[in-house]
């Protein structure tokens, strides 16, 4: 079995645990963010993985560094999750649980994540409406939209939402009338 397939079985388990314990307390998104702030954490410092993931480094150090970095920083659960991890040498799941839990959340919310990719950066109003109509028409009690610049688009955007691209770029307007032309 490949390590990324193990190491998405592991997260997947250790997120499923994490969900469930917290989903009565009314926490899931503070979990959630707390996650992703960690999981940032460890792609923005590339030696942190490694070193917690080190096993030449006395686990004490590891706990303590957990401790001191993280204990009064984020919630009792992620605090305790963070420390079974170092201690079971799958610091390095962490990026991958977080996307598991995410996928729990959306689930348990009927919610999802959408990118939408436009040639400049879309102003707060218009981001709302397109959000909300994704909401609406796609059946979901929210939908985060995160917007993604592309400056080759032109004009227009790209919608992925879900297995679902909505091209309404003109790059794509003009390739799809290209195709249409060539069939004549």
């Amino acid at each position: 079995m490949s390590n990324r397939l193990e190491n998405n079985k592991v997260a997947s388990r250790y997120a499923k645990a994490l969900f469930e314990s917290v989903q009565e307390t009314g926490e899931i998104e503070k979990i959630h963010e707390e996650l992703k702030t960690v999981a940032d954490l460890i792609t923005q410092v590339p030696q942190l993985g490694p070193f917690l993931e080190n096993p030449g480094v006395p686990q004490v150090d590891k706990q303590q560094f957990i401790d001191e970095q993280f204990g009064k920083k984020v919630s009792p659960w992620v605090h305790r999750l963070l420390k079974l991890l170092v201690e079971n040498q799958r610091a390095g799941v962490i990026p991958q649980l977080l996307s598991q839990f995410t996928e729990f959340r959306n689930q348990y919310e009927n919610s999802t994540t959408a990118e939408i990719i436009t040639a400049v950066e879309l102003e707060e109003e218009l981001r709302t409406r397109i959000r909300k109509t994704l909401e609406s028409t796609m059946g979901f009690t929210r939908v985060d939209l995160q917007n993604r610049v592309d400056p080759g688009l032109l004009g227009g955007a790209i919608i992925k939402i879900q297995d679902q691209v909505i091209d309404g770029s003109y790059v794509g307007r003009l390739e799809a009338l290209r195709k249409q032309v060539e069939t004549l």
